[in-house]
């Protein structure tokens, strides 16, 4: 338990360093985006040695990367928490170049990140990161949802409610997503127990477990089946 606690403490300190990285990165490359100074070859390709020049792109990396660390803990709400927080970096870059005289709202400045996107003022860069943020938070939300009701969040948060590894048996289709199943458990009495449940059909390649009531443990009303996250990067 305690190698346990160590490990997911580590991966919080992870987990906030990575945001401060990526929140520099993305800060950078807005607040020197005027000062970069490029060279462009006659086929069109441009490259510069400051290191605002490539900011951008090693803010993908390192939002890539906060991703897979941070997946654990926010599940499917991983992909838009990483696009918010990369754009509201790189939209307190842009405010902070104006408080600083770099720029005016209205200067219209150029912006790489695998490629020069365009020209457009300050304010219309804000504009789009604004409104990027407003999506990420959004697809965030959404994914949050979904993944509390996947893996039944709330419920075995509850301590009316336990769970245990559980078995699903048995497939009767009742929709393109979803079908008819009896769940298999043992409770912590060791009293075995065959509960029917609806569950979508990806549950079925997956270990599953059953949270239920521990005082009633095999009633089908207060029996639900939880897929826990996948774990994609362990620190233990």
């Amino acid at each position: 338990m305690r190698q346990k606690a160590y490990a997911q403490a580590m991966r919080v300190i992870a987990c906030a360093l990575m945001v401060w990285q990526v929140w520099m990165m993305w800060h950078i490359a807005s607040y020197e985006a005027s000062t970069v100074q490029w060279s462009c070859d006659g086929t069109g390709g441009c490259a510069s040695d400051q290191f605002a020049a490539v900011a951008p792109f090693a803010g993908v990396l390192c939002a890539a990367a906060l991703g897979l660390l941070s997946a654990r803990f926010l599940h499917r709400a991983t992909p838009g928490a990483m696009i918010a927080l990369s754009a509201v970096a790189c939209a307190a870059g842009w405010y902070d170049a104006v408080a600083d005289g770099r720029v005016l709202y209205g200067t219209v400045t150029d912006f790489h990140i695998f490629f020069p996107v365009g020209r457009f003022s300050v304010s219309d860069w804000l504009t789009f990161l604004w409104s990027a943020a407003g999506l990420g938070c959004l697809a965030a939300w959404w994914g949050a949802a979904v993944s509390l009701r996947r893996t039944a969040g709330l419920r075995r948060l509850s301590r009316r409610y336990t769970t245990a590894d559980a078995v699903l048996e048995g497939w009767r289709s009742a929709g393109r997503k979803y079908g008819e199943v009896t769940v298999v458990f043992e409770d912590q009495a060791g009293v075995r127990h065959e509960v029917p449940a609806v569950v979508e059909r990806s549950a079925l390649r997956r270990d599953v477990l059953a949270v239920y009531d521990a005082d009633h443990p095999g009633d089908p009303a207060l029996t639900r089946v939880a897929v826990p996250h996948r774990k994609l990067l362990r620190l233990s």
